[in-house]
């Protein structure tokens, strides 16, 4: 098989969920309930390591299910450090100005994770700081967007000073029962239900030079950064296209991506996507198709026919089981039987 269709899901960097975890050990959730919710490794074996993003969002769901605290969000966004992001942290803080420091923050974000990106819009009067991050708002969504920009907005507190206040804040999912904790974080209106997730400024606070700021060493962290997001970064179109592909269906609802979606999320429009996949001498629709049968038989292995198909984005079970005896020619039912009966003489 095809070795590019194994490309790794999105991923976070460790002191993220290292900071969700501590924040569960504060409220009094044992470690070992977090690890198992969200299938966590050891945080302490290997400090550097990423994560998958479904964990990361698997444990946010677990801890505000558990905890049923509408302010965990604004609480993990406090505890978090510059300082923490390492080579991003530290270009941030030696940006020469806020604009610069927005700039790097959406440039580099992939060192951050690469499951969603930065956008900023610049008008005469105001700035629009955008979070873009696809699949569907789960709990687990809702909360990570929801400290995103709290993180956001604290960073940049650390540089321009505690008093900086946005025009508005924009969230895309529903309100919380209780929003007393981002009133009094944001200081601002915030608005739910909107069409996209983001933080609004003046435009003059693009300009503030922070007390950190120092050409040089930015420019060199820049370059840092830029090495190492190199080292993220899909290989290819194909893989990008593929990259979103595998973590819309590995979301918690599942389901193929829309292509505009995920074009706009690469940088582009769908009628070049298309057009440069042709170049590439593939489509979207056939993409789709590798990813699916690349997935099926793992899902199948720890789901039921019915909830493995919905996984996919099949209308049915009767258009998935068309389509897998096309690809490993026999029934979903049988692979899955004859595996479970290996499983029992395993045992």
């Amino acid at each position: 098989m095809d070795e590019r269709m194994h490309r790794p899901l999105p991923t976070v960097m460790t002191p993220v969920a290292r900071v969700l975890v501590d924040l569960g050990l504060r409220d009094g959730i044992r470690l070992g309930a977090m690890e198992r919710a969200a299938r966590l490794p050891s945080l302490a074996a290997d400090p550097e390591r990423r994560i998958q993003i479904d964990r990361l969002l698997d444990l946010w769901a677990y801890l505000g299910q558990t905890l049923d605290d509408p302010s965990l969000p604004i609480r993990a966004a406090q505890g978090a450090k510059l300082e923490d992001l390492h080579v991003l942290g530290f270009a941030i803080m030696t940006a020469p100005s806020l604009r610069d420091a927005i700039g790097t923050a959406a440039r580099y974000s992939a060192l951050l994770t690469d499951s969603g990106r930065w956008e900023t819009i610049e008008t005469a009067k105001r700035v629009e700081v955008r979070w873009h991050r696809l699949g569907p708002l789960t709990l687990g969504h809702r909360l990570s967007n929801e400290t995103a920009l709290a993180q956001s907005l604290g960073c940049l507190r650390r540089l321009a000073g505690d008093d900086l206040t946005p025009l508005e804040v924009r969230f895309r999912h529903a309100a919380p029962p209780n929003r007393s904790a981002h009133l009094e974080f944001f200081r601002c209106p915030v608005r739910f239900e909107a069409p996209w997730d983001g933080l609004v400024f003046r435009r003059e606070l693009l300009d503030m030079v922070p007390a950190g700021a120092n050409q040089r060493l930015w420019e060199y962290l820049c370059r840092s950064a830029s090495a190492l997001c190199e080292q993220l970064a899909p290989p290819s179109l194909v893989d990008g296209v593929r990259h979103h592909i595998v973590r819309a269906l590995s979301s918690a609802e599942g389901g193929v991506p829309p292509l505009d979606d995920v074009a706009r999320a690469l940088g582009t429009t769908e009628r070049t996507l298309r057009r440069r996949l042709q170049v590439e001498r593939t489509s979207f629709r056939k993409l789709v198709e590798e990813v699916r049968r690349d997935h099926a038989a793992d899902l199948l292995a720890r789901s039921s026919v019915t909830e493995t198909a919905l996984r996919l984005g099949f209308s049915d079970t009767t258009a998935f089981s068309h389509a897998f005896r096309r690809w490993f020619g026999c029934p979903p039912r049988e692979l899955r039987g004859a595996r479970g009966a290996a499983g029992e003489r395993g045992m």
